[in-house]
Order: C-alpha cells, then sequence, then structure tokens
C-alpha cells in the first residue's frame, strides 16, 4: 500500500498530460482506402501485457479469426495495416489481449471508420475529454484515491514504469489495482504456443536431432495427454485433445531432462 502511496505522490507532483487515443480495450480502426484498415491500440498495462491479438468477422459478436498477433505486446503504443480484396467495410474487428495473472479481455467489436471520425476510437484533442472527470482507483477491500482523468493517466503511467503491479478497468470511471504476485507471472513459451488459427502449436526447431516429450495437465494438474516424441519441428495439435478451451499446463522435455514448465491459453471458438 505504501508503494501505491509514493506513485500517487510522483502522479500529482508531475504535469497533466493527455493522450489522443483511449487505452485498452478501446482501439482504432480506421479505413485508409484501397482496401486497407489501420488497427491502432494504446497499452495502459505496460509489461503486464503480454499477448495481444487482432481478430476479424464478418459478424459483430461471433466466428472471430486472430490476423494479427504482436511480437511485443507491451509497447505503450502499437498498430498494423490490414489489406485484403474483398471489401474490409463489411469486417468487424476487435483486440483480443492477455494480463499478467491470467485474466483475459475482448474489446467490443467495430466497423472500420473514416480517420478521425468519433467511430474510429480517436478522440479529438482536449475538447473531449471532461477535465472534471473523476477515476476512482481501488484495490480488492478499499478506495486507495479518487484522481482527476489527467492525473489518473500520470498515475497508470507510474504504475507502468516503477512497479509491475497490474491495472484493471472495471468500468469507465473505477480502476483496481492489484499487486505484483510473482507466483502469477507468466512468460509466453518459445515452443509452445497458440497461432493465428487458435490452435496450439509445437515449434521446435531441432526435434529432428534429439528428443523431445510433451506432457499436458489441467490447471489443477491432472494429466490430460503425452506426446511421447515430437516428430517435426512444427507441429499443430487438434483442439479436441484438450476437450475444453482455457489455459493448460505443460512440461517439455529434451532428452529426458525437463527443459520448460509453462502453461498455454486455448481460444475459445466464436
Amino acid at each position: 500500500m505504501n508503494r501505491i502511496y509514493i506513485l500517487l505522490i510522483i502522479v500529482l507532483s508531475t504535469s497533466i498530460q493527455t493522450l489522443a487515443q483511449n487505452p485498452l480495450p478501446d482501439f482504432i480502426a480506421e479505413d485508409v482506402g484501397n482496401g486497407k484498415v489501420r488497427i491502432g491500440w494504446v497499452n495502459p498495462y505496460g509489461e503486464n501485457c503480454i499477448q495481444l491479438m487482432v481478430q476479424a468477422s464478418f459478424d459483430s459478436t461471433k466466428s472471430f479469426r486472430t490476423i494479427f498477433s504482436t511480437e511485443s505486446p507491451q509497447l505503450p503504443q502499437n498498430g498494423f495495416v490490414f489489406t485484403k480484396a474483398y471489401p474490409t467495410q463489411r469486417l468487424y474487428f476487435r483486440i483480443f489481449y492477455i494480463l499478467t495473472g491470467n485474466a483475459y479481455y475482448f474489446s467490443a467489436s467495430k466497423r472500420p471508420a473514416a480517420p478521425g471520425s468519433a467511430q474510429s476510437g480517436i478522440i479529438d484533442g482536449q475538447a473531449q475529454i471532461d477535465p472534471m472527470r473523476i477515476i476512482t482507483i481501488r484495490t480488492k477491500d478499499s478506495v486507495v484515491a479518487q484522481l482527476k482523468y489527467a492525473d489518473y493517466w500520470k498515475f497508470k503511467d507510474s504504475v507502468s514504469r516503477n512497479s509491475r503491479d497490474t491495472l484493471y478497468i472495471l468500468s469507465q470511471d473505477q480502476v483496481l489495482i492489484k499487486p505484483y504476485n510473482p507466483e502469477n507471472y507468466f512468460r509466453p513459451s518459445a515452443y509452445v504456443a497458440t497461432n493465428k488459427d487458435g490452435f496450439v502449436i509445437l515449434k521446435i526447431p531441432d526435434a529432428l536431432d534429439k528428443h523431445y516429450k510433451v506432457i499436458f495437465y489441467t490447471m489443477d494438474n491432472k494429466k490430460l495427454f503425452t506426446i511421447n516424441r515430437v516428430s517435426d519441428t512444427e507441429i499443430v495439435l487438434d483442439k479436441t485433445n484438450f476437450m475444453h478451451a482455457g489455459w493448460f499446463k505443460f512440461e517439455l522435455y529434451e532428452d529426458n531432462k525437463l527443459k520448460e514448465k509453462n502453461k498455454v491459453l486455448l481460444q475459445r471458438d466464436f
């Protein structure tokens, strides 16, 4: 708690800053012409954002598929340009992201709009930000502080720079601060991951030269299935092996020695 108050002092002793774009879970989707859509987002979670994917669908509520997965989800601001031959105006876009502690979120879906329009997600300077808007910062059990909107942004930046705590947006005006717990820390595996279609894949460059074995478990440590020998450098696993969507633990062995113990998230089909 003392660490939180120190961060608040840093906030209130520095100058006010504003941004021209709302942070996650909001994002921009701009139709830039010629079948191109620019997707952009502001990450308010810093390194606590450990995975982020952009998804698209012709339906606003289902059948979304991953079209882009960033290799640097921790960056404060990022984006990419989506290009397809068919009319992109018919597509809905959304962002799926995972935070430290296994929490994962989906943004609201939106269609691309003209650059600079309200529908695209861009705020027209400071005029549209209510300077009197109050953001309540709370822990699980108590209220830590109530900050003006601009001061909240300084507080958020201080949390990102000076701690490994996580901020969770509860509503438009309430934010939960969750102290860092090293037991919940997650770093995506370089060997067991999910591809853009949501399948779990094994990517082991020297799989043909060494003996690799993978054991998958449920989150309550019940053995799910075993791959006794990884027979290729890249293997896509059928989703039916996992029985349901969610987190799964795994152990990767190299020549009968434990190489990695981690977990992977299997996305639900929409």
